[in-house]
């Protein structure tokens, strides 16, 4: 007995010298620069709102953090780096669903697994797409453009639809979108919006989907027809909008989103001291109004295990979508 209780202390004060070494580690954290590496070039969406978002955590920790851009290969290239990395919270990734939930379903092989290399920290902001047409279609509603869809599809003429990509974030919702209301329209890829957007407008497309802040001006000019918001609630920038339930259709989940997260193996309580100050960053009326408002994201600054049960939800989402596309990367 007594070599049993002897045995039970010491496990005991083991556990315990771990945990005050792990709480002694979230306290000095950082005392050092820490790097976020953005899978994307200088100047983007993801660019922008990370450099913001890092500007105001270097001044909470008085540490410098420094955004690294690692663009390529759909993020691919940015978390492969990031995945081998020392997991002691200087090195982190600002990712997508381009990497986190897309890219493995798209692609046979990759450099990393997200379950096992990675652990969720937050996420940060989502990004509500819009289902939007040229300003002459005669429709004015999703309903609408359904049937006209369908029409169009018995006359012989399908409608198209553009992406940024095969297989991204603009593609695989309207995926969604044809097999939900039983349509078939010809997809037409583009190398990004700046190309997609003036064909649309022209009428050589039809319809596509893509952020807010992407289209807005163009709506406000009358260039583009708005259909659906795919968020919960209407878009500040776009109140005239209705949400996909609104115009009486399913949700089609077109929804881009930016989390952090940091190589597998780094102490929970830096992870979570990371989310931690992020959220209460993100919570700052003045970084909020600039960072968030300002480009129609929606704040989420969620823990690290409500971003892993969204990374998880997400990727079965993805799965089916790519499964029902057909499309496949090398």
């Amino acid at each position: 007995m007594k070599k049993r209780l002897s045995t039970l202390a010491a496990v005991t004060l083991a556990l315990c010298s771990a945990t005050a070494v792990t709480q002694a580690h979230a306290q000095a954290y950082p005392s050092k620069p820490v790097t976020i590496v953005v899978p994307y070039s200088a100047g983007g969406p993801v660019d922008n709102f990370i450099r913001a978002l890092g500007q105001q955590l270097s001044d909470s920790w008085k540490q410098p953090v420094v955004v690294l851009n690692k663009p390529g290969a759909n993020e691919i290239i940015g978390a492969d780096q990031v995945a081998k990395s020392a997991p002691d919270g200087y090195t982190l990734f600002a990712g997508t669903e381009a990497s986190l939930t897309m890219g493995p379903h798209l692609y046979k092989k990759l450099p990393y697994n997200v379950e096992n290399d990675f652990v969720p920290i937050s996420q940060l902001i989502s990004l509500p797409l819009v289902l939007f047409t040229h300003k002459n279609t005669p429709a004015n509603t999703v309903p609408e453009f359904v049937e006209l869809a369908r029409k169009a599809k018995a006359q012989g003429k399908p409608l198209s639809y553009g992406s940024t990509g095969a297989g991204g974030i603009a593609h695989l919702p309207m995926v969604t979108f044809e097999k939900q209301e039983g349509i078939s329209m010809t997809h037409v890829p583009y190398r990004g919006a700046a190309n997609l957007i003036p064909d649309v407008i022209a009428g050589q497309v039809d319809t596509a989907v893509l952020a807010v802040s992407v289209i807005e001006q163009h709506v406000k000019a009358g260039a583009l027809k708005p259909l659906a918001v795919s968020s919960e609630t209407r878009s500040v920038a776009l109140p005239q909008v209705p949400t996909f339930k609104e115009a009486g259709v399913k949700d089609i989940h077109a929804i881009f989103s930016i989390g952090l997260l940091a190589p597998k193996g780094t102490p929970a309580a830096v992870v979570d001291k990371v989310a931690a100050s992020a959220k209460a960053i993100i919570a700052t009326p003045d970084f909020r109004q600039k960072n968030i408002d300002a480009f129609s994201y929606v704040p989420v600054a969620s823990t690290p295990v409500e971003f892993k049960t969204y990374l998880s939800s997400n990727s079965k989402l993805q799965a089916e979508r790519v499964k029902a596309s057909g499309v496949t990367l090398d």
